[in-house]
């Protein structure tokens, strides 16, 4: 394997190898906080040590400082090292301006196992499946496709077509065929799992469950908006009668059925449904809870709609406020909202406040997804739109 990869953790500094000595510092797995530690320790010359300190460390230079050690002793083809730099490429994907240097270390990990372990090995297919994820993540689609798709198709070899691993990764490819705009190929593609769970599991398992929701949601991305309407009463019909239910998946049916409705046109029957799975949410998951903040911006979208443009502002408002305090400001979550809300102003006239919160939405995700993502060309779009349609 190319010694590439060699290359220290962030800042380049830090010991690496074995452990030291006692009386120097030792790396410890978490910190006080939470995180990992270097624990300072004294010796008292008879192989007793006393710990003194624990300086934290940043989580990528720590996995980072596990990857070299592992490298410079056990060599770079050896297992253990390759799983050390996939949990550093991991590390580094959870900050989006890491993900592209994650995404070429993940990418790394992954040929260096084709090559050692096999195409078929369980390893290789665990950082196949990280690296398409990542791929999918910085909107690298048709590289993700083709990822997904021989996650897919491998673990149908080894596993068989029906094997859970096997359906989830058919989910994920699905997920990256409707973000590609193929949305049919998609929805067949849900289709086969939906069938092959309710084959194996039975039609009121859990996963069975899940499965027709997804299901039902790709029909509504595909504008066959009856079908998923029928699909997804089903479904809340089932869960409703079902003891012991999954109250998860019945609220996600029922906000999704809030969504076909809308698009069918029967505002003020999705209006009521997505404010009744809003009081759920906020009861059960709290104001700030992801899943509270999706149905609320999903019931944005409704009174945008209807014409409603001051309530659905106000809606926005709420949740760009609430993902600024998860995430933060720059955050991807809190600018995608941002740009709905920029959407809103722009049919209530108020061009001007739209166009500065698009600039700042494509200057986030230019640095957090690229140029070359879908949304970044559409923030750009709108605004050259706004600039020659000033009034």
């Amino acid at each position: 394997m190319a010694r590439w990869w060699r290359g220290r953790s962030r800042d380049d500094e830090g010991p690496t190898g074995p452990e030291p000595a006692p009386g120097s510092g030792r790396a410890a797995e978490s910190a006080p906080g939470g995180g990992p530690a270097w624990v300072v320790t004294l010796g008292d010359g008879e192989g007793n040590e006393q710990e003194i300190a624990r300086v934290g460390i940043p989580p990528e230079q720590y996995y980072g400082m596990r990857a070299d050690a592992a490298l410079d002793r056990l060599g770079p083809d050896h297992p253990e090292t390759l799983t050390a730099f996939r949990d550093y490429a991991r590390v580094l994907a959870r900050t989006p301006e890491h993900r592209a240097e994650a995404c070429e270390r993940m990418a790394e990990v992954a040929r260096a196992q084709w090559r050692v372990l096999g195409p078929d090995h369980p390893e290789t297919l665990v950082t196949s499946a990280d690296l398409a994820d990542l791929l999918q993540a910085t909107g690298e689609l048709n590289r993700a496709e083709a990822g997904w798709r021989s996650v897919w198709n491998a673990r149908a070899e080894r596993l068989g077509r029906d094997h859970g691993d096997t359906l989830a990764a058919a989910v994920r490819l699905a997920e990256v065929l409707e973000a590609l705009h193929r949305v049919p190929e998609g929805t067949a593609v849900r289709r086969d799992v939906l069938e092959r769970r309710r084959f194996a599991l039975g039609p009121g398992h859990p996963d069975t469950l899940g499965a027709a929701n997804g299901h039902a949601m790709s029909l509504i991305k595909g504008d066959r908006w009856e079908e998923a309407e029928r699909e997804l009463r089903e479904l809340i019909g089932l869960l409703e009668r079902q003891p012991g239910r999954d109250e998860e998946i019945l609220m996600s049916a029922r906000g999704n059925l809030g969504a076909a409705l809308c698009r069918l046109g029967r505002l003020r029957e999705a209006r009521s449904v997505l404010r009744s799975v809003l009081a759920d949410r906020e009861r059960t998951k709290g104001p700030d809870h992801r899943d509270t903040l999706s149905v609320r911006n999903n019931l944005a979208a409704v009174l945008h709609a209807e014409g409603r443009y001051r309530e659905a502002a106000a809606e926005l408002r709420t949740v760009a406020a609430a993902d600024v305090r998860v995430h933060g400001e720059g955050a991807l979550e809190t600018l995608r909202v941002l740009d709905n809300l920029a959407n809103v102003l722009i049919d209530a006239g108020d061009r001007q406040e739209a166009t500065r919160l698009l600039r700042g939405c494509l200057d986030g995700y230019r640095r957090i997804l690229g140029p070359s993502h879908p949304l970044p060309r559409a923030a750009a779009e709108r605004l050259d739109w706004l600039r020659d349609n000033p009034s």
